[in-house]
């Protein structure tokens, strides 16, 4: 999701434009003990993919 000087925000999902609570700068992230489906993965733009997280909710609502 991109900002509005057009950079990409990387704190923000780049599914739904919500705070993606991100702390991969911590090692002890969310991120890294959930399994994100190919199939949300395929829906971000190719030039974002790897650098902004999808959001919790957007996991969850495709696990479910």
């Amino acid at each position: 999701m991109n900002n509005k000087e057009g950079k990409l925000d990387d704190q923000r999902c780049p599914l739904c434009g919500n705070l993606n609570r991100c702390s991969v700068e911590s090692q002890e992230c969310w991120c890294f003990h959930t399994k994100v489906p190919q199939e949300l993965i395929d829906q971000i733009q190719v030039e974002v993919r790897g650098k902004a997280c999808i959001c919790r909710n957007c996991i969850e609502s495709i696990n479910k």
